[in-house]
């Protein structure tokens, strides 16, 4: 029986506690649920939604430690289901491996840590013979780092990855056009939750560069987060006001966009014929022939050139953002792992 310690249960952990957990294979369950306020057994009879821990424990992350062992113990397998945004989850990892769990993530921190702390994970899933799944970290449940793991398996070499890898930059772009306000696209998208509480988050470029770094490792190559290059859309002015005095300036955005029919933020790393790696994330035009000129708005497109695949690249589109396929997503990695 393989159990599992779900933690998070914001809007990505309830919508699969909902929507996908009633369809796990009938060696699966749900032993426990994790948020930062403690965690909950689970108990039959009684829906996974409404046993939501309300009530702060004060122990923490420890409690799934403590729980892996005794899940352990009976004799059964456990994987540890990480859907927060928590940096600190993340470096739990190691040890919840070193135990024996397994570990699906959504999780980001992991996979853009330092090159030290992501190699000292890998070893501990060699060592111990555990996995860890995350696909859902970069494109939701587009399978962008499967394919990425296919084409090496299949001995051919990885030499240049793009994507537009922001949720929420790619809604703006897909329907921003010449003329616009930049501004106000950026307040309809905050007005419809598109972005963090916080735009500037977005609008930094940190999160395309975290999952431009999760693609790079996917493909072998050794890189820092500090060596990609990425381009901050927050004018100077605004990036250490509060958050009321943004809005209140946000016009100081508009200049960013020029006269070009269409713009994306994307990210790209590549292999050079010397073996340097070079990332970067930034405001690009777009022209009309572009695989990213006709998106529908909140969808994503990720390009795998290869030695197999150079001159005619692997196109990977679809929806790159949202709980339902995140969810889904993650429901997905769990029925690999079965």
């Amino acid at each position: 029986m393989l159990k599992l310690i779900f933690v998070g249960t914001g809007n990505i952990g309830k919508c699969w506690l909902e929507q996908f957990a009633p369809h796990l294979p009938l060696s699966v369950s749900v032993h426990a649920l994790t948020n930062s306020k403690g965690m909950q057994s689970v108990r039959e009879g009684v829906s996974l939604l409404d046993q939501i821990p309300q009530e702060d424990s004060g122990k923490g992350l420890e409690e799934v430690t403590e729980s892996i062992s005794k899940v352990l113990a009976t004799g059964d397998s456990v994987a540890v289901v990480d859907v927060t945004a928590s940096e600190a989850v993340s470096g739990y990892y190691p040890n919840w491996v070193a135990m024996g769990a397994d570990i699906i993530s959504a999780n980001k921190y992991a996979g853009s840590s330092t090159q030290s702390s992501y190699d000292v994970l890998l070893e501990s899933l060699r060592k111990y013979d555990r996995r860890w799944l995350y696909n859902t970290t970069v494109g939701a449940g587009l399978p962008v780092q499967k394919a990425i793991r296919e084409r090496r398996a299949c001995h051919d070499q990885i030499l240049h990855l793009e994507g537009n890898l922001s949720g929420s930059l790619s809604w703006i772009f897909q329907q921003f056009k010449r003329g616009d306000r930049f501004s106000e696209w950026l307040k309809k998208a905050s007005d419809a939750g598109m972005t963090e509480p916080d735009p500037r988050i977005d609008l930094s470029g940190i999160d395309v560069a975290r999952k431009l770094l999760i693609l790079a490792r996917e493909a072998g190559w050794k890189l820092e987060l500090a060596d990609i290059k990425v381009q901050n859309l927050v004018p100077p002015a605004l990036r250490e006001v509060s958050l009321d005095e943004f809005w209140q300036e946000v016009n100081l955005l508009d200049d960013l966009v020029g006269d070009a029919p269409r713009y994306h933020y994307l990210g790209r790393v590549v292999i050079r014929k010397n073996g340097d790696i070079e990332g970067s994330a930034g405001l690009q035009e777009i022209k009309s022939s572009s695989s990213y000129a006709n998106l529908p708005p909140g969808n994503a497109s990720f390009t795998i050139k290869s030695q197999q695949y150079l001159d005619n690249p692997l196109v990977i589109q679809g929806p790159g953002a949202g709980r339902v396929v995140t969810a889904a997503g993650v429901h997905s990695d769990i029925l690999e792992l079965v």
